[in-house]
């Protein structure tokens, strides 16, 4: 897990993004010009929501990280995705 600080609005905010989650979004990207396909979608959200294994606020940063890698065609299956997580 990587640990990052923003210093925005005077108040630092810590984002802990999964790292096994960014890199095999990384790992797709250079694949397959997409970041989050639907395995990697279905197993995020699995870990988070069935299993427990990632807290939601690390999914959700993880999440903002990977945005970067996703396609335009992809994009609405990952913002159904975030929301799904934000809302569990």
């Amino acid at each position: 897990m990587k640990i990052g600080v923003n210093y925005s609005y005077r108040q630092p905010t810590f984002q802990a993004v999964n790292q096994k989650y960014l890199k095999w979004a990384e790992k797709n990207f250079q694949y397959e010009k997409n970041g989050a396909t639907s395995d990697w979608l279905m197993s995020i959200t699995e870990d988070v929501i069935l299993f427990g294994d990632i807290s939601k606020r690390d999914a959700i940063d993880t999440m903002h990280a990977v945005r970067k890698y996703v396609n335009k065609g992809s994009m609405e299956a990952f913002e159904s995705t975030l929301k799904d997580i934000k809302n569990s």
